[in-house]
């Protein structure tokens, strides 16, 4: 494998720092998955590439193994050993090669001694009890015995692989875990790297194995490359040919090898084509997929086999995405061994690598190794000229040892060379590799770059804007003092536009009659009402209504009428009393209220810190209170003197029984001259002083009072918001001067802030830039310059200030500060109290910084374009919002700047401006005033309205009937 490139070395730390510097941005902290990042950037770092073999357990995958590796590490054998996971990883160095052996649990062998005895119809036994195995081993034996010398069956191969499973649980019991599976290492084993391999190629000790884990020093593992050897598709455990076909189908699979058999007749096997279908059927397999025909070298002897092999492969293999591959394991693994052996040292390794096979035995004739077979049936095909070895392989005076030595000495090592070619490894591998490194290993740094664009593009963008707005201010004592004492001016403008709007919000709820607080007291007076009504009447009584009639009149008696006018008045009397007391209250609590709320305002603060004190805000209600405590008690005492007249309700009952019975009573009472017989008719007059100050009081209470209440606190208090909010405005220049000398003094503090500030996020981009640059060099030399991360540039710009000249302001830059100056109409300010009230109309609205005879908002002037001049006021035009401020919309027409202030926006209370514009959107506005002295042009939508608030209910509408409410707005417009 080919080594990582070197501008990748450093891919950790850059990615590290990154993440570092995302986790120190408050802004962007919990925005990212920073542990998706982290994982990706280990796999970048240190892959993990597992290459699944898959295929029969006879197809030859482990000998296919051992071809890659050039080294005889894995051993196969029919029965249990083809349920061994086996993973082959790197080891640094030769030194550090082991092997970690992984048991099956107790109960795992339970259940495949289980399998087994169901196919063998054995009677299974529990393999922990005493004497059970022994017990199973001997009908195990039995069935051995019973085929023995009629060549091995189906039953007896179940049977054998049984009879070492039941050894192999015995003899390695010491390792077994009751449910769970352990694994040891080679040293826990007392085993050298040699011996644990052998150890685990017996077949008693590998039938209790579950997983083997080589480390090995082989240059195919670099670069993270594991080689997965996995149980055969058709293992006759069902559970371990299933685990293969789970390996096969996991995502994290890097390359799948689907080796089959090529000497199958042509035809693959039914566990092949299995497999080959559910590859098939899965689309995400396909891509990784690399079919390998191995023991093609029986198709060379054999034209027949060759052409239907050749058949199969074009028509069910044609659009493999990773084309086929025709191998001879066996030839190209022992052909690998021979290249470093020589006659002289070993017989071309007869008395070496092949010892085992070539053992004389008892007939004292020496064994002829699988190897040499197929090397001598590999010459006499058509893979090599005929007429150089024909004669030799048929002659039939030489052993087959003997033909293989004459062969190999004659052409030593050039028929070697041509063997590893043919055998088809090198072009396996090679394919393998070009595979992982130039297609898995960049698709890893492909993922790592798209996992952290985007936290690159948060970061660049919060440093940029960062960084801009440290530039963009002033970096002199004078700049910076000139730009606060401009945005002190702003706040005093903004201190008593938050006043008035206040008071208009207070105005508002009384108006909705949703101030809960006035509302509950505007209750309480009512109940209060009530309550004294009752008690009124239930302790009126006849004989004080004639002494106080007598004695009002100097005499000794009085008619009855007059002593029912008595009533009257007495009952108005008390009701007067507690209306007036009640209302104070009533006005007392709100004013209460109001001033405590102003005071807890920011704005309340921010004034008594620009002036010294509150403009006499709080005087100036208090006094206002008194004024409508006056005014109210003139209300209360007005609708009083009416409860002196009888309502006509009095005269609606002259059917009902008490108006007759009442008359009766009054004939009696006059017949006489006793005035107790007047006492007779109390009851009666009870009732009629009930329904009489009942209808009165429900018209005072429901009507009459609280609208005019709430019309008298509209008027008095818009008009002093109005009043108070000019005079704050006048105090523009009080508050430059109150706050110079500590402006000038924060100057330096705010200069030596910017400046640390800008080197702080130089020092961040740096760093930043420095990061990727080194993320970016390794995607180059990987190829995936479309996968490079931006860097920031460096910041050339000559902006270190937004201070403005009060002579030139840039049309396409106009501060927010400046909002102040950017309307020269206000609001009909005073809020509807009901359908019937008229608003507290108000002249234009002074602006900060006037003096008192001529108030006017600072003096910030636009240098305009010459179509300022073609414009003409009350004209229609459509303009591009270029900038929203919380208090200004500024609004390019076509060249032109113009200025559409909030109170111009619409009649209606608008709450905040960017929720209504934005940059960028085409609006329709008529120009309320032109001033070219000082060239100011003020926009309005209000005077487009219908209906009071309707730009904030239908903007859309509003701005598609624009054209045909012209005439109507016209006349809205204020007097020039």
């Amino acid at each position: 494998m080919t080594q990582k490139p070197h501008q990748c070395e450093n891919l950790e730390a850059d990615v590290n720092r990154l993440l570092r510097l995302v986790e120190k941005e408050p802004s962007l902290k919990g925005q990212h998955d920073i542990a998706a990042i982290k994982a990706c950037r280990n796999k970048a770092i240190a892959p993990r590439f597992e290459i699944v073999f898959a295929g029969t357990y006879s197809a030859g995958k482990s000998m296919l193994i051992n071809a890659l590796l050039g080294q005889d590490l894995l051993y196969s054998s029919t029965g249990h050993a083809t349920g061994i996971e086996c993973y082959i990883e790197y080891a640094k160095s030769s030194e550090e090669e082991r092997v970690d052996l992984t048991f099956l649990s107790t109960s795992e062998v339970q259940e495949e001694v289980n399998d087994r005895c169901k196919t063998l119809k054995l009677q299974s036994v529990d393999i922990t009890q005493e004497g059970a195995i022994k017990k199973l081993r001997e009908q195990c034996e039995k069935i051995t015995q019973e085929h023995k010398g009629s060549g091995k069956t189906e039953k007896e191969g179940e049977a054998d692989g049984l009879l070492a499973l039941l050894e192999g649980f015995e003899d390695n019991r010491e390792y077994i875990d009751s449910s769970n599976n352990k694994t040891y290492g080679m040293e826990e084993l007392n085993l050298s790297n040699k011996k644990a391999h052998d150890y685990a190629c017996r077949g008693k000790n590998s039938a209790v194995l579950k997983g083997i884990k080589y480390y090995c020093h082989y240059p195919l593992l670099e670069d993270g490359n594991v080689l997965v050897d996995l149980p055969g598709i058709d293992a006759p455990v069902r559970r371990d040919a299933e685990l293969t076909y789970r390996k096969v189908e996991d995502t994290n699979t890097s390359a799948v090898i689907c080796v089959m058999k090529a000497d199958q007749e042509g035809e693959a096997m039914q566990a092949e084509q299995k497999l080959t279908e559910a590859i098939r059927e899965n689309s995400g397999i396909g891509d990784r997929v690399f079919y390998v025909f191995n023991r093609i070298d029986k198709t060379w002897r054999d034209p027949k086999l060759k052409q239907e092999l050749d058949d199969l492969i074009s028509e069910d293999f044609s659009n493999t995405r990773r084309g086929i591959y025709e191998t001879s394991a066996l030839l190209g693994f022992w052909a690998s061994q021979l290249k470093n052996i020589s006659e002289s040292d070993d017989r071309w390794g007869l008395d070496t690598i092949f010892e085992a096979e070539t053992s004389k035995g008892s007939d004292k004739v020496e064994g002829t190794p699988s190897f040499v077979l197929e090397f001598l049936d590999y010459c006499d095909s058509d893979k090599l000229p005929a007429n150089k070895f024909t004669d030799i392989v048929r002659r039939k005076t030489q052993t087959k040892n003997e033909q293989y030595l004459e062969i190999i000495n004659r052409y030593k090592t050039s028929i070697i060379e041509q063997l590893i070619q043919d055998s088809g490894i090198q072009e396996f591998s090679n394919a393998i590799t070009r595979y992982l490194t130039e297609e898995k290993r960049p698709e890893l740094f492909a993922n790592l770059a798209n996992d952290i664009s985007e936290l690159c593009n948060d970061l660049y963008q919060s440093y940029s804007e960062e960084r801009r707005q440290w530039k963009k201010k002033p970096a002199n004592i004078a700049e910076m003092t000139e730009r606060d004492l401009l945005q002190l001016e702003k706040e005093v403008w903004e201190v008593g536009e938050a006043f008035y709007r206040q008071i208009e919000e207070q105005i508002q709820l009384l108006v909705r009659d949703t101030c809960e607080d006035f509302k509950q007291d505007f209750n309480n007076l009512h109940q209060k009402m009530q309550d004294n009504l009752t008690d009124l009447i239930e302790n009126f009584s006849i004989l004080d209504a004639f002494a106080n009639t007598c004695r009002n009149h100097h005499h000794v008696t009085a008619p009855l009428v007059a002593v029912l006018g008595q009533a009257f008045y007495d009952i108005a009397n008390g009701l007067e009393n507690v209306l007036l007391k009640e209302s104070e209250i009533l006005i007392a609590r709100f004013f209460q209220r109001l001033i405590k709320r102003v005071r807890k305002q920011q704005y309340y603060r921010q004034l008594r810190n620009l002036l010294g004190d509150d403009c006499e805000i709080v005087q100036e209600l208090q006094n206002i209170e008194k004024i409508i405590i006056e005014g109210v008690k003139v209300l209360a005492s007005a609708e009083c003197v009416f409860y002196i007249v009888e309502s006509p309700d009095l005269y609606d009952y002259e059917d009902s029984v008490w108006l007759y019975q009442f008359r009766e009573t009054l004939q009696e009472a006059s017949k006489s001259r006793d005035v107790k017989r007047m006492v007779e008719a109390e009851a009666p007059i009870r009732q009629l002083l009930e329904i009489d100050f009942q209808a009165k009081f429900k018209q005072t209470i429901e009507v009459d009072l609280g609208s005019k209440i709430i019309k008298m606190l509209n008027k008095y208090l818009l008009s002093m918001a109005e009043n108070k909010r000019q005079s704050i405005w006048q105090q523009s220049a009080h508050a430059r001067d109150n706050k110079r000398q500590t402006i000038e003094k924060e100057a330096q503090v705010k200069i030596d802030e910017r400046n640390r500030k800008l080197k702080e996020i130089e020092l961040k981009i740096a760093e930043y830039n420095q990061a990727v640059a080194g993320i970016n060099s390794c995607l180059e030399a990987m190829r995936l310059d479309d996968c490079k991360l931006p860097t920031i540039p460096e910041d050339n710009s000559s902006l270190t200030s937004i201070f403005i000249d009060t002579n030139s302001v840039d049309s396409n830059n106009i501060p927010p500060q400046s909002a102040s100056s950017f309307d020269s109409e206000n609001d009909s300010s005073a809020t509807q109290s009901y359908s019937e009230t008229n608003p507290v109309q108000s002249d234009d609205s002074p602006e900060p910084g006037a003096s008192a005879n001529q108030l006017a908002r600072p003096n910030y002037q636009a240098a305009q374009s010459e179509s300022s001049k073609k414009l003409e006021r009350g004209e229609l035009v459509e303009g591009r919002v270029t900038k929203v401020t919380p208090d200004v919309v500024v609004v390019d027409l076509d060249g032109t700047v113009g200025l559409l202030h909030i109170k111009n926006v619409s009649e209606g209370f608008v709450k905040s401006l960017p929720d209504l514009f934005e940059e960028g959107q085409l609006i329709k506005v008529m120009i309320v005033t032109l001033e070219d002295d000082k060239g100011r042009i003020s926009l309005s939508t209000k005077v487009l309205e219908n209906y009071k608030g309707e730009i904030l209910e239908n903007r859309e509408q509003v701005m598609a009937d624009a054209k045909g409410r012209v005439p109507t707005a016209r006349k809205k417009l204020p007097k020039p």
